[in-house]
């Protein structure tokens, strides 16, 4: 299965749930009361308003992904079998040549790792925190195909509510 995770800003209210699951994922921790003082978490995702639009900046798990083409120590590659860029934190040198290819800045300098950290899906997880804890369902996490079919779905039921109202 090839999921990814999608974007919906019109239901996004900014209550940055998706940055604080991701976050505490980050730590190995699943209660907010449970964040060391000590410790400083990852962060794969962002959230911001633009132009009067929520956007979360994340990963977008492109096909031909510029970053792979830059990162000079080969942590940074494709899925196997999939689409997508995987990271793997343990080779990489921190040289960010990987976050200035990225035109989402979906990747991030992690300070005290020296190191880059980016969004990998959380494959290990069924569905990632990031969407678990958006409880507007602006992060989806679902295949292309079914995605495509679920906005086409809602357009032509706002076109039918739009025709309706004239």
């Amino acid at each position: 299965m090839n999921r990814k995770i999608f974007f919906h800003p019109e239901r996004c209210i900014l209550c940055h749930s998706c940055v604080l699951a991701c976050e505490m994922d980050s730590l190995g921790i699943s209660q907010v009361n449970e964040i060391p003082v000590d410790k400083v978490p990852r962060r794969r995702i962002g959230v911001t308003l633009s132009q009067g639009t929520p956007w979360v900046w994340k990963c977008q798990q492109c096909v031909s992904a510029p970053c792979v083409e830059a990162c000079v120590s080969g942590s940074l590659t494709p899925m196997e079998g999939k689409e997508g860029v995987v990271h793997h934190s343990e080779t990489c040198v921190g040289c960010g040549s990987c976050i200035l290819a990225c035109p989402y800045d979906a990747l991030k300098h992690d300070e005290k790792e020296g190191r880059v950290a980016k969004c990998n899906l959380c494959l290990e997880k069924e569905t990632p925190p990031c969407v678990e804890a958006c409880h507007s369902k602006a992060l989806v996490f679902q295949e292309l195909n079914s995605f495509i079919q679920s906005k086409r779905r809602r357009m032509v039921q706002q076109m039918g509510e739009f025709h309706e109202e004239t």
